[in-house]
């Protein structure tokens, strides 16, 4: 990821769209579509500012040099928060590893030196609150990542697995199939607590292509 030009606004770290985007390796058209398509689920001053008359004014003013803002009558920033909504609606891995370096090397950055700038006798302890803080906030990263489901390339995966263990068991008897497939998806819906194959988790994507290729069919 190329080094970003850092911006704060109302005491936050943001991002623009064409930031975002580009950190992303989408378009700013792909992140303003998941914007209005999710638009109930961003809150403003939490997930994102949007600025416009005066405020857009006096912004433009502290960043002259920045071209891009010339025409802009509505400026988005995004937060930490806003970028996590944005990597959730992208769900890729390009948008996962692009949203940890964020939080390592963009959105923390803002945290840790303002903790840093503190009273010479405070930087040790707050040097070890912002460690804390940081820790917390991956260890929730980590857990929200667990309930990503499989994307559709990692469904098909799964999908054709299935194909090739019922082909298998049925072996000259293709009328079997269809109960061998019915078998087979209410045993993943049982084990991992699912209504489809498509909500398995995407961490338990190679779990489940073990449980698939070692399955016997001897429960349907």
């Amino acid at each position: 990821m190329q080094q970003l030009q850092e911006i704060n606004y109302q005491d936050a770290r943001v991002l623009t769209t064409k930031q975002l985007s580009a950190a992303f390796d989408t378009t700013d058209k792909t992140v303003t579509r998941n914007f209005q398509r999710n638009n109930e689920r961003y809150e403003i001053g939490k997930h994102y500012f949007a600025l416009t008359g005066e405020d857009l004014k006096q912004f433009k003013a502290t960043r002259q040099d920045d071209a891009t803002l010339k025409y802009v009558s509505t400026l988005y920033l995004w937060t930490e928060q806003g970028a996590w909504l944005h990597a959730k609606s992208l769900n890729n891995d390009r948008a996962w590893e692009a949203y940890r370096m964020l939080i390592d090397n963009y959105y923390s950055i803002a945290k840790r030196h303002s903790a840093l700038r503190g009273p010479d006798n405070m930087v040790h302890t707050l040097s070890e609150q912002v460690i804390y803080q940081i820790e917390s906030r991956l260890d929730a990263l980590e857990e929200q990542i667990k309930q990503v489901t499989l994307p559709a390339r990692e469904q098909k995966r799964l999908r054709n697995a299935v194909g090739e263990r019922v082909y298998q068991l049925s072996g000259k008897e293709p009328g079997a199939r269809p109960v061998l497939f019915r078998a087979l998806h209410r045993s993943i819906h049982e084990r991992y607590d699912v209504e489809s194959y498509r909500d398995v988790k995407r961490h338990q994507l190679l779990d489940a292509l073990n449980f698939v290729n070692e399955w016997t069919g001897e429960n349907s």
